[in-house]
C-alpha cells in the first residue's frame, strides 16, 4: 500500500517536520525520547514511522527521515556521505573513497571507507544500498582532515596529504598499489609538500616514507625542487628493516636499497 503523508497522526507529523527542518535529517533514540517524553512510548512510535515509510534505520539507535520528495513509495537514496560522517564519532571519509573525492581515480570504490578513533561493535554497514567501512585508528593516525561541504550537507574528509599517508599506510583499503600509484601520479601537481613531510613525520609508520618517497621519486621524473629535498631527508630518516611495497603480497621480489623496500608487485 502506498504511503502518504495523510497516513501520519498529527503528534506524528509535528515529529517528523521538527526532524525533517534540521539540515541533516538524522536522529537519535536520545532525540526521539526528548520528544515523545517517554522511551517506550518513542520505540514504538519510531518502529511505526519505520513501518508507514518515513524513517529509515541507519545503525542502532540512529534513523534518518525520509523527506516528502521520496514520494508515496518512499523510496529515497540519502548523500552517503552524510550517512558515513554519523557512523561514528569522529568521522571521516578516508582511503580509496577518499582517493576518489579528490578524483584521483576514475574507479567507483564499492565500500565508502570512514575513519574513526572510535571502537565499533560491528566494522562493515550496510546502509541504502551502500557499504559502509568504519576504520578504527589510535589517535596517533587520526589527523589532517576538512570540512566539506555537498549542497547544505556537510561532512569531513582527509585533506590531500594525509589521503597519501593513510593510503600508503594501509595499501589495500586504497585499492591497491596501482589506485595508490595513481593517486601519487595524479597528485603530485597539487599537493603541498612541505604538509606531506609534516605529516610523514609525525605518522607512527615507517613503511609510508618508503612507499611514497619510492612511488614519487619513480612515478614523477620531474618533481619540484622542494620535494626532491623533501624525499632525500626522508631517506636519512627511514626504519630500519625491508618493508614490502604491498603488504600481504608475495613475500619475493627485487630489494630497493635505496628506499628498503621490497618490490613485490608489478607497479
Amino acid at each position: 500500500m502506498s504511503k502518504t503523508i495523510t497516513e501520519l497522526g498529527p503528534r506524528e507529523a509535528e515529529f517528523i517536520s521538527l526532524i525533517a527542518s534540521w539540515k541533516n535529517k538524522i536522529f537519535t533514540i536520545k532525540d526521539a525520547i526528548n520528544f515523545w517524553g517517554n522511551s517506550q512510548i518513542a520505540i514504538k512510535k519510531l518502529s511505526v514511522l519505520a513501518k508507514k515509510g518515513w524513517l529509515t534505520r541507519i545503525e542502532r539507535g540512529k534513523y534518518l527521515v525520509i523527506p516528502l520528495e521520496a514520494g508515496p513509495e518512499r523510496k529515497w537514496s540519502e548523500n552517503p556521505m552524510l550517512i558515513a560522517s554519523m557512523l561514528a564519532d569522529p568521522a571521516c571519509i578516508a582511503y580509496w573513497s577518499a582517493i576518489r573525492f579528490w578524483n584521483w581515480t576514475e574507479q567507483f570504490p564499492r565500500i565508502i571507507y570512514v575513519q574513526t578513533t572510535q571502537r565499533k561493535n560491528k566494522s562493515r554497514k550496510l546502509v541504502q544500498g551502500n557499504q559502509f567501512e568504519i576504520v578504527t585508528v589510535p589517535r596517533s593516525k587520526f589527523f589532517g582532515y576538512i570540512k566539506k561541504w555537498d549542497g547544505d550537507v556537510s561532512f569531513f574528509v582527509t585533506d590531500k596529504e594525509k589521503t597519501l599517508i593513510d593510503c600508503a599506510d594501509d595499501v589495500k583499503r586504497s585499492g591497491g598499489i596501482e589506485e595508490l600509484a595513481k593517486a601519487v601520479k595524479n597528485a603530485a601537481s597539487t599537493i603541498d609538500y612541505l604538509r606531506l613531510d609534516e605529516y610523514a613525520l609525525r605518522f607512527p609508520n615507517g613503511a609510508v616514507m618508503k612507499r611514497l618517497g619510492y612511488l614519487f621519486e619513480y612515478l614523477i621524473p620531474d618533481l619540484p625542487h622542494e620535494a626532491a629535498h623533501i624525499f632525500n631527508s626522508w631517506k636519512n630518516r627511514l626504519s630500519k628493516g625491508v618493508s614490502p611495497i604491498y603488504p600481504g603480497g608475495p613475500k619475493t621480489g627485487r630489494i630497493n636499497t635505496r628506499w628498503r623496500l621490497l618490490i613485490n608487485v608489478r607497479i
